[in-house]
C-alpha cells in the first residue's frame, strides 16, 4: 500500500516521494569565499592557525584543494565525484567552479556551485623572526687555551648547526633557525632561533669533541606578562681532539671518543680501551694525529717489530708493529711520524 507525498500529493513508499526529497535535501553546501594564506617568502601555507611546511604545489594547486576542502557534502550522497575547473580573475583571486555527482537513495544526481578564492600572501612567524633578527640563543664555539680550533672542527660545527636545524623546522619548530653563524677570535658565534635548539645543538658538539660546556642567560624583558631570556652557551674544546696519538704511563694511545669531561682511548698495541681525567688529558704529551698518518711500504717483518720505507726519505726505519697488524713484505701500512720515530696505525 503506497501512501501520498505530503508536499505533492504523488504516490511515496513513505514520506516525502524521492523527487520532493531530492528537492528539499542540499545535496552540496559551499562558502561565500575561501582565503588560502600563503607566506610569500618561503612558500608554507598556514591551516586552521598552524603554518605547514612548503611543498611542490603551485599556487594553483593550493587554490583547487582549498576550494574542494571546504565543501559539505550529505553524507548519504554515494560514491560522489568531483570535477573541479579554476579560472584566474585577478592578481590573487581565483574563481573554482564544482560539480559533484554521485548518487542519492538509487538516484544519479549532480550538482554545481562556484567557489571564489582569494590568496592572502603574508610573511610566516618563522620569516618574519629570521627577517627581524630575532633570537633566543647563541651557541660560543671557543678553543683551548693550549691549541687552536681546526678548519675541520668548525666546518663540522657549522653542518651540524644546518642539520639540527633544518631537522628542527621539519619536525613542526617554527624556531628552529639559524640567524647567524659569525667567525669570532678564538672560534665560533652560532646565533639560533631557540633556547631548545641551542642547548640540543650545544650537547651534540660535546659529545662529538668533548671539551666543557657551561650555559647563562639573561633577561632581555617581559612578554604576555612572562620574562623573556635569552642564553649564552659556551663550549670551550678539549685540549686533545679524535684521532690524537699519545703517550700516557708507557703506553701508546690513541682518541677515540669523548664521554662527558672523559677522554675515550684505545691502546695501539693491545687494542685496550680506556679513559683519561680531565686532569690527564691536559698534560699527557700528544705525539701526532691520524689525520697526519701517510702510507709507508712493509719491507720485512716479525713478531714485535716492522721495516718499512721513509715515504718521504726512502731509507729503511723500524717502527713497533701492533698486534692486529699481519702486513706482509711489499702491502702498505699507515703510520704517524713523530719525534719517537714512526708509529704504525691499524
Amino acid at each position: 500500500m503506497h501512501s501520498l507525498c505530503p508536499r505533492c500529493g504523488g504516490p511515496s513508499e513513505e514520506g516525502l516521494c524521492r523527487k520532493c526529497t531530492l528537492e528539499s535535501t542540499q545535496l552540496l553546501k559551499c562558502p561565500d569565499k575561501v582565503e588560502v594564506t600563503i607566506c610569500s617568502v618561503c612558500g608554507s601555507r598556514r591551516v586552521k592557525g598552524k603554518w605547514q611546511l612548503p611543498d611542490d604545489r603551485s599556487i594553483e594547486d593550493l587554490a583547487t584543494q582549498a576550494a574542494c576542502d571546504s565543501l559539505e557534502i550529505h553524507r548519504d550522497l554515494e560514491g560522489p565525484k568531483m570535477d573541479v575547473s579554476l579560472s584566474k580573475r585577478g592578481a590573487t583571486r581565483y574563481l573554482a567552479e564544482i560539480e559533484v555527482e554521485g548518487r542519492f537513495q538509487g538516484q544519479a544526481v549532480r550538482e554545481g556551485c562556484e567557489v571564489p578564492v582569494r590568496i592572502r600572501l603574508v610573511a610566516c612567524d618563522r620569516c618574519s623572526r629570521i627577517a627581524g633578527k630575532y633570537f633566543q640563543s647563541t651557541v660560543q664555539v671557543r678553543m683551548n687555551g693550549s691549541r687552536h680550533l681546526t678548519a675541520q672542527e668548525m666546518e663540522a660545527c657549522r653542518r651540524l648547526a644546518v642539520s639540527m636545524a633544518d631537522s628542527g623546522y621539519r619536525s613542526g619548530d617554527q624556531l628552529s633557525f639559524i640567524q647567524e653563524i659569525k667567525d669570532v677570535k678564538g672560534g665560533l658565534d652560532i646565533v639560533l632561533g631557540s633556547t631548545q635548539l641551542g642547548r640540543h645543538l650545544a650537547r651534540a658538539i660535546q659529545e662529538r669533541f668533548g671539551g666543557r660546556l657551561q650555559e647563562s642567560c639573561k633577561l632581555v624583558g617581559r612578554k604576555d606578562n612572562r620574562d623573556v631570556f635569552r642564553s649564552t652557551l659556551l663550549i670551550r674544546f678539549p685540549r686533545l681532539r679524535a684521532g690524537d696519538v699519545v703517550a700516557f704511563r708507557g703506553t701508546l694511545f690513541e682518541v677515540v671518543g669523548f664521554d662527558g669531561k672523559k677522554t675515550l682511548v684505545r691502546s695501539l698495541y693491545e687494542g685496550r680501551r680506556s679513559s683519561l681525567s680531565d686532569e690527564n688529558s691536559e698534560t699527557v704529551e700528544i705525539l701526532g694525529n691520524r689525520a697526519d698518518a701517510m702510507e709507508a711500504v712493509v719491507i720485512a717483518k716479525d713478531e714485535d717489530v716492522l721495516e718499512i720505507l721513509d715515504p718521504e726519505t726512502y731509507k729503511t726505519v723500524l717502527a713497533p708493529r701492533p698486534s692486529k697488524v699481519d702486513s706482509v713484505p711489499g702491502e702498505s701500512v699507515r703510520v704517524v711520524r713523530t719525534a719517537r720515530g714512526f708509529i704504525v696505525l691499524e
